[in-house]
């Protein structure tokens, strides 16, 4: 089971990778044994809405069940596929088709599915969806800086600079301390608090939230 090329990055693509995994559904040859035909007739209900989960593991179950190296390397190709399926159930899919990574849990499922359809070694077109899965995933899992508003910004700067120096204008060792203290704590502050993950700055509208 061969997929010619990588998903390209279309706002469609919920519909395109639908449209990967049902060509290469029909296009599969005949099974060789039951294990085979069983775990296809589970991947031709892959794309009905939360049955992925369902297919993969049922996948599993066939391949783990096997000692027939033949046997075992087609299912290898049908859990990939199945796994590739579940990435796009997992993730949101937004009005015009993309596919969105949107909470914490949806970048760390991403990064595990992508991670096990490459522990299957499958083809090269299955390697390309899962490394662009993985590297979504990871840019979805980044922390990123937001910008401040100007005056917020002024504020901390301006405590920063004045807090220690009133210590020193009162002549207490212990009020420059503590101003010390207060500004470093508003640093820290104001740092943590404009910094997002990446997946928490997608604010494209969705028409399906994913898990």
């Amino acid at each position: 089971m061969r997929v010619k090329q990588p998903l390209e990055r279309t706002p469609d693509e919920w519909r395109l990778l639908r449209a990967l995994v049902a060509d290469h559904v029909a296009r599969a040859p005949d099974p060789v044994d039951d294990r085979v035909g069983r775990s296809l007739a589970a991947l031709g209900t892959v794309l009905q809405d939360g049955n992925a989960e369902r297919v993969v593991a049922h996948v599993r179950r066939e391949l783990r069940s096997t000692a027939d190296p033949g046997t075992a390397d087609v299912l290898r190709g049908h859990l990939a596929l199945a796994l590739v399926a579940r990435s796009a159930e997992v993730r949101a899919v937004t009005d015009d088709g993309g596919l969105a990574i949107r909470t914490r849990r949806q970048a760390a499922e991403c990064h595990a599915l992508a991670d096990e359809v490459l522990a299957l070694r499958p083809d090269p077109g299955l390697v390309a969806l899962a490394l662009d899965l993985r590297g979504r995933a990871e840019e979805a899992e980044r922390w990123r800086w937001v910008e401040p508003g100007v005056g917020q910004a002024a504020v901390v700067a301006l405590a920063v600079l004045v807090l220690p120096f009133v210590g020193g204008a009162v002549g207490s060792a212990g009020v420059t301390a503590g101003g010390v203290a207060v500004g470093a704590a508003l640093v820290f502050g104001f740092v943590l608090a404009h910094r997002r993950r990446g997946w928490a700055l997608d604010t494209r509208s969705v028409r399906r939230p994913g898990l």
